[in-house]
C-alpha cells in the first residue's frame, strides 16, 4: 500500500503578492512577499524594518505615520492607511 502526501493548493490566508519598494536615493527597490489581505501600516512597517535591516542609505525613519505607499500603476493618491494591500 502506498500513501501519497496532499499537497496543498492554496494557501487558507488568502493569496501572496510581490512589493517592490523604491526609495527615492537609495541603491535600489526592496522586495518582499506579503497577504493581499495586509494593511498598508504594515507594508511600511515591513519595508522600513527590511531597509534598516540591509544597512541602506539615506536613513530613514522608523515612525510609519511620516510615510506614503503610493501604487505605480493608478494615480497619484497615497493608499489610505485603512486599506488592504
Amino acid at each position: 500500500m502506498v500513501l501519497y502526501k496532499q499537497k496543498k493548493t492554496q494557501d487558507p490566508k488568502g493569496n501572496r503578492i510581490l512589493i517592490s519598494i523604491t526609495v527615492l536615493g537609495s541603491a535600489g527597490p526592496i522586495r518582499f512577499v506579503v497577504n493581499e489581505e495586509e494593511p498598508v501600516p504594515s507594508v511600511i512597517d515591513t519595508s522600513l524594518k527590511a531597509y534598516a535591516r540591509e544597512g541602506r542609505r539615506p536613513v530613514l525613519g522608523c515612525d510609519i505615520d511620516d510615510f506614503f505607499l503610493y501604487c505605480p500603476s493608478a494615480s497619484s493618491d497615497a493608499l489610505n492607511p485603512w486599506e488592504t494591500i
